[in-house]
């Protein structure tokens, strides 16, 4: 689908700090008092979403993360593999953020299906997007960028196991890209409620028939969920859900974690 052209995240180092600093300031939520495992934000670079970003963030009750696992559909061509970013460091304005290479390893020793590739970073969304906010909250912490190029269901059990293996007796937190499509009110009902009940069968079941919800970053949601589950998360806390207006995509801000 094509949006509507609309104001984006800048691209100087100021004003962008400019922007991320007035929409935390502007955010009236209020932290959480569970442990936050996952988070559900926007995938695209749209300000039009940036309200709901900047609510979940403000809504982390702790800012001692160690590790952010961040997940995002692919934006091209369809490829049978989760990449996980390569590089050292990954770069904003803001300044570069460590690449953990020890949970990276980690994550495609867990799995064959997972490995260390380029393919579908640094297209404009996903971390790209989500990196600002989080190096303006967070203290001291290091990424690890991954990219499904396939979200069939068979990858998204495979990641959101190995994702949760990982998050084992480690401060870190997931990072869902999703954007809404296409959402019919009943559709919107029944994905707060799935979500609300971590019920990943019901969801997928949901997001795959794409009649009454359509995401871009259905992978991302159902690991995100897979992998919460998999840590016995018992709490979620939806803090905006929004169907698609006239040229602009749909957004959730939701956290999942334990009491």
């Amino acid at each position: 689908m094509t949006y509507t052209s609309a104001l984006t995240y800048a691209t100087q180092r100021q004003p962008l700090a400019n922007q991320i600093s007035g929409l935390l300031e502007a955010s009236e939520a209020k932290p959480v008092d569970f442990r936050v495992m996952s988070v559900i934000v926007p995938n695209s670079d749209h300000m039009h979403g940036a309200p709901f970003a900047a609510d979940v963030y403000r809504s982390l009750p702790s800012t001692e993360i160690n590790t952010v696992i961040s997940i995002a559909s692919n934006r091209g061509e369809e490829f049978k593999r989760i990449t996980v970013c390569s590089l050292e460091a990954y770069n904003t304005p803001l300044g570069e953020v460590s690449v953990n290479d020890k949970v990276r390893n980690e994550l495609c020793d867990e799995d064959d299906d997972i490995y260390l590739d380029d393919r579908g970073h640094f297209l404009h969304h996903g971390l790209d997007v989500n990196l600002p906010f989080l190096q303006s909250i967070l203290e001291d912490f290091d990424v690890v960028p991954l990219v499904m190029g396939s979200e069939s269901p068979e990858f998204c059990r495979e990641l959101g196991h190995a994702v949760g293996e990982v998050m084992s007796n480690q401060r870190t937190l997931i990072v869902s890209c999703v954007d809404i499509v296409h959402a019919t009110a009943e559709g919107l009902r029944r994905f707060k409620q799935h979500l609300s009940d971590l019920d990943v069968p019901a969801m997928m079941m949901l997001l795959n028939q794409e009649i009454e919800m359509k995401v871009d970053g259905k992978g991302p949601l159902l690991v995100a969920m897979m992998a919460s589950a998999h840590r016995r998360a018992n709490e979620i806390e939806f803090r905006g859900l929004q169907a698609p207006e006239e040229g602009y995509p749909g957004f959730a801000g939701v956290l999942i974690g334990r009491r």
